[in-house]
C-alpha cells in the first residue's frame, strides 16, 4: 500500500509534495528491501598505483647496472625482485616510467655513449661491448634515443672537444628519468 497519490485536481501540487515530504520525515514509508541479485554493488575504491617498494626497484636496477652487457630477460629481473613476470612489468614501468627492456636498452646506449667518448673502439665493437647483437640493432635504438646515428653523435662530440679529450657528453637523460 503505498501513501503516495498523483496529484489532482482536488490537492494541489504543492499540497502533494508537502505531504510526501512529512510522510518521508516520519518514517510511514519505508524503502522496499532490493533482492541480493538485484542490489547495485558499492564501487570500488580507487586502487593506488605504487610501484615497487625502494628495495626492489635497488636490487633490479643494480642487477641491471651489473648485467647490462648480457641478455637480460624480463624472467631474470622479475627473479630479482621475486615478483611474477607481469606483476614485476606493471610495478617497474610505474616506478621508473619505462618498460623494463626499455630501460635496459636506455642504459645501453648511455653506456655506449661513455664509450664512444672515451675510446676510439670501432662502433660495431661498442655495440657488442654494451649488449647489442648487431650493430644495425644499436644504430636503430641509438637513434630512438639520441635522435641521431652514433657516429653522428661521436663526431659531434668529438667537435665539441678541443685536442679529441673528453669532455662532459651530451647525453640523452639518466636511465633513471626514462
Amino acid at each position: 500500500m503505498s501513501f503516495h497519490a498523483a496529484p489532482s485536481a482536488a490537492m494541489p501540487a504543492q499540497a502533494h509534495a508537502e505531504l510526501n515530504a512529512e510522510v518521508r520525515r516520519l518514517g510511514l514509508l519505508a524503502p522496499h528491501p532490493v533482492p541480493d541479485d538485484q542490489a547495485i554493488p558499492a564501487p570500488k575504491p580507487a586502487r593506488t598505483r605504487s610501484g615497487l617498494v625502494a628495495w626492489r626497484l635497488k636490487r633490479v636496477l643494480s642487477f641491471m647496472e651489473e648485467h647490462y652487457w648480457e641478455p637480460v630477460t624480463l624472467a631474470e629481473m622479475a627473479r630479482v625482485a621475486g615478483l611474477s613476470r607481469m606483476h614485476f612489468a606493471a610495478q617497474f614501468r610505474i616506478s621508473t616510467g619505462a618498460k623494463p627492456h626499455e630501460y635496459l636498452l636506455r642504459l645501453r646506449v648511455e653506456r655506449a655513449q661513455k664509450l664512444m667518448m672515451e675510446s676510439d673502439e670501432p662502433l660495431a665493437q661498442v655495440a657488442f661491448s654494451v649488449g647489442f647483437q648487431t650493430q644495425a640493432h644499436f644504430t636503430t635504438v641509438f637513434r630512438r634515443f639520441a635522435a641521431t646515428t652514433p657516429h653522428r653523435w661521436r663526431s659531434e662530440q668529438m667537435a665539441r672537444t678541443p685536442h679529441g679529450g673528453a669532455a662532459a657528453p651530451r647525453a640523452l637523460g639518466s636511465a633513471h628519468q626514462a
